[in-house]
C-alpha cells in the first residue's frame, strides 16, 4: 500500500501539469526532492504515463 506522502504527490501530480511533466520526465529525481525511499522510487517509476493521463482527463470531464 502506497504511504499518505505518495498519495499526496500523485494527487498533487493529477492537478498540476508542470509536476506530472517532471514526474514523468525523471521520476528518480522527483523521488529523492521528495525524499522517498527505495520501494516507493520503485513505484514512482512504474507509473503509466498514459493511464495517468487517462485519469486527468477523467476528473476534467463534467
Amino acid at each position: 500500500m502506497p504511504s499518505r506522502r505518495l498519495v499526496e504527490l500523485l494527487s498533487r501530480a493529477l492537478l498540476d501539469s508542470a509536476l506530472r511533466d517532471r514526474l514523468f520526465a525523471a521520476p528518480e529525481a522527483v523521488a529523492r526532492a521528495f525524499d522517498f525511499g527505495p520501494e516507493e522510487t520503485r513505484l514512482i517509476e512504474r507509473l503509466d504515463r498514459q493511464r495517468f493521463e487517462q485519469y486527468v482527463a477523467a476528473l476534467r470531464s463534467p
